[in-house]
């Protein structure tokens, strides 16, 4: 069990910051690789300073659970790695009081030979559980997780939700004082997602643990955290209860209204591309495609999306999902349900127009979200780029209209890409 504490913060962070060297340009010969490499055996390369985190200062109670919410690049995974020790700040300092356990990349660690069975032990010393505890805790883990009937099989016959079961269910069952949980919730299915909501909540409230938790699942931050910090380029720019900072997100980090284009290269990305989303626009249109100045309840909304490539791509797919204001889904297509595929020269631009036909939501604040990917890799993942606003229709008859439901619909919904 966690170990007991006296009255006490169970962290102390103060004045984080991190930085990275960045180098001016990127090579694209092996010349110039080359000569890039020789620069730096010198110490005469040209390099400027990416300052991942600037100033961050808070304090985390014991028994405490607290969000960190901001856009990809705000700086919360980089906050995370620096309180785990996997990472050293550049300023400032951090204060742990108690044993941490992390989930920050869940499934480091496995061996793709090894069985199910095997990868258990191997995880759990991985992330600092000694034998005895995997021992004591082997059949909890392996119920939790699901996969009884595959414990033997090796790693790699498993598909990617079934390895995601098994590794959060090892780290779970870590006996630690504070828990720092990443994303994990991104794979795996809505039931096993509730799941491991319901074992973070038992965590603190049984055991008295303290959890800093990092989603893009902004229904699951209000509903879990009790506090919540807002990020952005690093900095710590809201701290308060959950509930206002997943509203200011949804309402802040939007760009444009209805009917404006918005340019989306300068917002961050994690690693450079072939291609990436640069523009959006979302409208309403009539029966015949021409705008309308709002959108009611049963209209046709318009996503049209500018894709880039600096690379060739070919039968790439953009994926649109709708939230409502609280960060919780409500609409989800993509361009392959339609067979809508993506082919792109180096340099060349395409405009991806998705037609969302008879949009089933309640009236209310909407933001878009954008994810651009092949079959084998990620290109792009943007959250909550555009913000627009549903209005009531004149009948009031849009009480019929579900709005929110437990996972987003599909629509019927029209793909054109030209």
């Amino acid at each position: 069990m966690p170990t007991s504490f006296s009255a006490g913060p169970a962290l102390s962070i103060r004045d984080i910051g991190k930085s990275y060297n960045v180098a001016n340009r990127r090579a694209t010969m092996l010349a110039e690789s080359l000569a890039e490499w020789v620069s730096r055996a010198r110490g005469s390369a040209k390099s400027e300073k990416f300052w991942a985190l600037r100033e961050v200062s808070c304090e985390v109670a014991h028994g405490e659970i607290l969000g960190l919410v901001g856009r990809n690049g705000a700086g919360k995974s980089t906050l995370l790695k620096i309180i785990a020790g996997v990472t050293a700040p550049t300023t400032g300092e951090v204060d742990v009081y108690g044993r941490i356990g992390s989930m920050l990349e869940v499934g480091t660690g496995f061996h793709p030979e090894l069985t199910g069975r095997e990868n258990v032990f191997l995880n759990g010393a991985f992330i600092g559980m000694r034998r005895s505890e995997i021992r004591a805790r082997f059949d909890e883990i392996v119920e939790f997780s699901g996969v009884e009937a595959f414990l033997d099989v090796p790693i790699k016959r498993y598909s990617s939700g079934m390895a995601v079961r098994l590794a959060f269910a090892v780290a779970a069952h870590l006996d630690a004082d504070i828990l720092l949980v990443d994303e994990v919730l991104a794979v795996g299915d809505q039931a096993f997602q509730d799941k491991c909501l319901g074992k973070i909540r038992e965590v603190r409230l049984r055991e008295g643990r303290t959890v800093l938790f990092v989603s893009h699942n902004l229904a699951a931050v209000a509903n879990l955290c009790t506090r919540a910090l807002l990020l952005s380029a690093g900095r710590v720019v809201a701290d308060a209860s959950a509930s206002e900072i997943t509203r200011l997100y949804t309402a802040g980090v939007a760009m444009a209204t209805t009917s404006d284009e918005v340019d989306l290269t300068p917002l961050p990305r994690t690693k450079r591309t072939a291609a990436q989303c640069t523009k959006i626009q979302v409208s309403a249109v009539d029966e015949f495609g021409v705008p309308l100045d709002a959108i009611m309840p049963g209209a046709t909304v318009q996503v049209a999306v500018t894709v880039t490539a600096t690379a060739p791509i070919s039968r790439a797919f953009l994926g649109v999902e709708v939230m409502d204001e609280r960060g919780r889904p409500a609409i989800g297509v993509s361009t392959d349900m339609a067979d809508g595929w993506i082919a792109l020269d180096a340099g060349q631009s395409k405009r991806v127009t998705v037609r969302l036909l008879d949009v089933q939501v309640r009236p209310g604040i909407y933001t878009v979200g954008l994810i651009l990917t092949t079959v084998t890799e990620r290109l792009d993942g943007l959250d909550a780029v555009v913000r627009f606003e549903v209005m009531p229709s004149p009948d009031g008859g849009y009480d019929r209209w579900p709005g929110w439901m437990a996972s987003a619909y599909a629509p019927r919904f029209d793909v054109s890409i030209g």
